[in-house]
């Protein structure tokens, strides 16, 4: 977070040295340097945000795994329950067990989901508000810099009205 507020200090250290055009109030900046300070933002972004894309890409491979193993549970149960079919009361156990293997890996499954549905959530609602308040501390600084720029017009304006009395 502190590097991100450096970055937004060297952005508005660009465009207080920039040359202003005093006509239009309007200044002009050296565009590779502010490019090269967005991708240093980028490469220092918090690690909560990378970490939440990263989940995010692999949701869809931890649900498949976890119905991967869901199936290999079920397929297992089903085999064990053919080896057991030698009598009715065996086979009444293993269809049983089987039941109870198919309904936890069920279970399991839709925790595993409903876990990293929830942590990506957490983690997101996290980058947000995070993205929130350097908005809200841009948003200020940007008031700061157009009360600047509009003060100064003004005692521009005012010189020129004094050299012309």
């Amino acid at each position: 977070m502190d590097a991100l507020l450096d970055y937004l200090d060297e952005i508005e250290d660009v465009l207080e040295t920039s040359k202003k055009n005093p006509l239009t109030g309007k200044v002009s900046v050296e565009k590779s340097r502010i490019l090269d300070i967005i991708n240093e933002i980028r490469l220092n972004l918090p690690d909560d945000i990378r970490h939440a894309q990263r989940i995010l890409s692999d949701h869809d491979k931890i649900v498949a795994d976890a119905e991967h193993r869901g199936v290999a549970v079920l397929e297992a149960a089903e085999a064990e329950a053919k080896l057991m079919t030698n009598s009715h009361e065996v086979f009444r156990r293993a269809s049983e067990q089987a039941s109870e293997i198919i309904e936890a890996a069920k279970k399991s499954a839709r925790d595993l989901r409903a876990g990293a549905s929830a942590y990506v959530d957490e983690k997101l609602e996290g980058a947000e508000k995070q993205m929130k308040e350097y908005m809200a501390n841009l948003e200020a600084q940007h008031k700061q810099l157009i009360a600047y720029y509009t003060e100064t017009i003004d005692v521009l304006y005012e010189n020129r009205q004094e050299l012309r009395r």
